[in-house]
């Protein structure tokens, strides 16, 4: 997968959060205090997504940076793993991609604990790619749960409702068949062979298109 976010069943009781005159926005209170946050949520029976924070970084940096999602490629790493100041510099440059495209990628809380389980959304850098990216990963202690389908799913209905993007793509190893299954769950089909525009690594390209 490509984004630096991987890819579970629950149809997503859907509700979109939306501010009437456009994403809204608030002023990183810690550790970043140069980063505007827009508020953007998305709520599902189980889940809450919502635009990252830079106290997410902890979070994200045990999740992304498990030894098996790395060894899985389940996320595409633009550096090895690092420590926390790694974490928040990835952390804020997502939230800068909501600033650029309105759009971006979530932090997924789980609504039960309030905890960060995990990262979905688009991944669209400034950079040539195949398309608008949707990836996912959740937290290894909530795998064979439902979530990544659950946030996935919200996160599809999102981007129909809320932009103008009509095509979203996912990069996914050819072994990663968790990955495979859920991008079929959520809708997505098998287009064709790729390469990674990062590593250079073999993916399949999955892709969906506006209803």
């Amino acid at each position: 997968m490509s984004s630096p976010v991987s890819r579970d069943s629950t149809s997503a009781d859907l509700q979109v959060r939306r501010d009437t005159a456009g994403l809204k926005a608030r002023t990183a209170t810690r550790q970043d205090k140069s980063v505007v946050i827009p508020t953007n949520f998305v709520e599902t029976s189980r889940l809450l997504l919502r635009v990252p924070e830079p106290a997410d970084a902890g979070a994200l940096m045990d999740i992304m940076w498990d030894p098996e999602v790395v060894e899985q490629k389940q996320v595409t790493l633009l550096a090895p793993p690092g420590g926390l100041d790694l974490a928040l510099k990835n952390t804020n440059e997502m939230i800068r991609q909501w600033q650029l495209r309105g759009y971006g990628q979530w932090s997924v809380v789980e609504k039960a604990t309030g905890q960060v389980i995990g990262c979905v959304g688009f991944y669209h850098p400034q950079r040539e790619w195949p398309g608008v990216d949707l990836g996912w990963v959740i937290h290894r202690s909530r795998w064979g749960q439902g979530f990544a389908t659950e946030a996935a799913t919200a996160a599809l209905e999102w981007v129909w409702a809320n932009t103008q993007v009509d095509r979203v793509i996912s990069l996914i190893g050819p072994n990663d068949h968790r990955s495979i299954r859920i991008a079929t769950k959520i809708g997505e089909r098998f287009e064709r062979a790729g390469v990674d525009p990062i590593n250079g690594e073999a993916c399949h390209i999955y892709t969906i298109g506006r209803p």
